[in-house]
């Protein structure tokens, strides 16, 4: 008989410690997923931000000044940008003075990419 209830706390020892371990596996998989969707949207901002950023730089390189609003980049180099997603903001000194340039979710408070470092 005691042979086997040791058998049967075996096997229920064994069935708890592999549900736990399911759990928690479970959640750590939970976890990794949802860091991974942060970070692929922190990608995605900063493709929008390069993308722009090229554009006004291209423009620069061929017309030898820098387009003075998204408007003009928009129709002359066709950027495009999710505006539901992302607020651009695009600020022009001048013809021969690189742009401010800060790309921002819209359904955020957060700045997914800051200004741009004058080089």
């Amino acid at each position: 008989m005691d042979i086997k209830r040791e058998k049967i706390n075996k096997v229920n020892k064994m069935t708890v410690f592999s549900v736990i371990l399911f759990v928690l596996v479970v959640i750590w998989l939970t976890v990794s997923v949802n860091n991974a969707g942060e970070a692929a949207e922190k990608n995605r901002a900063d493709s929008v931000y390069r993308a722009v950023m090229n554009s006004v730089l291209l423009c620069y390189s061929i017309e030898g000044e820098y387009p003075p609003d998204m408007e003009y980049l928009e129709k002359n180099y066709g950027v495009r940008a999710d505006d539901d997603k992302y607020i651009i903001h695009y600020e022009y000194f001048g013809a021969n003075i690189r742009p401010s340039l800060t790309v921002t979710e819209r359904n955020s408070e957060r700045t997914v990419y800051l200004e741009d470092e004058q080089s």
